[in-house]
């Protein structure tokens, strides 16, 4: 800590919650809602949210991405978006594309109406392509940046991925089951595949369930003939302790 030098910190992480009750803290008049999957799960205060926003009835709106996606709201001009870059950090190759992808609708919220608009973005990445792009709405820069990243990464759409999940309720039963797959792609690795992994997935433990992933990355040809393959070994070996494999061809959620 740079106030007490203590060393014991603990990770509180922020919300939109948080951010609410921090604007309200300092700016106690002002009229502030927040809308988020916990707020949005009452549909009538939703609805009542938004037509409070129409009428000029809320000064302040906090909230997540649901909020920056076809919502119309004229009386809109200045918004702020915290810890834009915070997508960058996820696994998954096209985080600068859907950073650039959100951060394009948010500052299409600001000045729809007859006064102009003006966007404030905290970043700890201000110098990422994704971030300047998106603050020059230069979709062409953008496109031809990801394109560099793919190519020099042999990411889609220069190669095609398969991602294996492996979940069950012991993370050492799930760790062995991956790893035995591991082991037997390892030929195909000698015919241009490449294998990520095995690894935790991101989310580690959902639903009570351990998440490992192995991730293949190659030619449609030979990555095909390697998901049959280990599908087959599988259906005939089985895995111990009811681990559960899952084939996701072209994943979209890498998660």
């Amino acid at each position: 800590c740079p106030k007490c030098r203590a060393v014991d910190l603990l990770e509180v992480g922020f919300g939109t919650e948080r951010v609410e009750a921090e604007l309200q803290s300092i700016m106690p008049q002002a009229r502030i809602a927040r809308l988020d999957r916990d707020t949005a799960i009452d549909r009538r205060r939703y609805i009542k949210v938004l037509r409070e926003v129409h009428q000029g009835g809320i000064d302040i709106l906090v909230g997540t991405q649901m909020i920056a996606k076809g919502h119309h709201f004229p009386g809109v001009n200045l918004v702020g978006v915290i810890w834009a870059d915070a997508s960058l950090s996820l696994p998954d190759y096209r985080a600068a594309e859907r950073t650039f992808q959100l951060l394009t609708q948010v500052f299409g919220r600001a000045g729809r109406g007859e006064r102009p608009g003006r966007v404030l973005v905290q970043t700890h990445h201000p110098e990422h392509y994704s971030i300047l792009n998106s603050r020059d709405n230069d979709y062409e820069a953008m496109f031809n940046s990801e394109l560099v990243m793919r190519r020099t990464l042999q990411y889609p759409p220069f190669s095609r991925l398969i991602n294996l999940r492996f979940s069950g309720e012991r993370e050492d039963k799930v760790r062995q089951a991956v790893t035995l797959m591991a082991e037997a792609v390892k030929p195909y690795c000698r015919k241009g595949l490449a294998m990520l992994g095995p690894a935790p997935s991101p989310l580690a433990r959902l639903r009570g369930r351990y998440r490992w992933q192995l991730l293949l990355k190659g030619e449609a040809g030979t990555l095909h003939a390697a998901s049959a393959f280990l599908q087959q070994r599988a259906r005939k070996a089985g895995f111990p302790g009811g681990v559960k494999m899952t084939v996701d061809v072209d994943p979209e959620n890498m998660l």
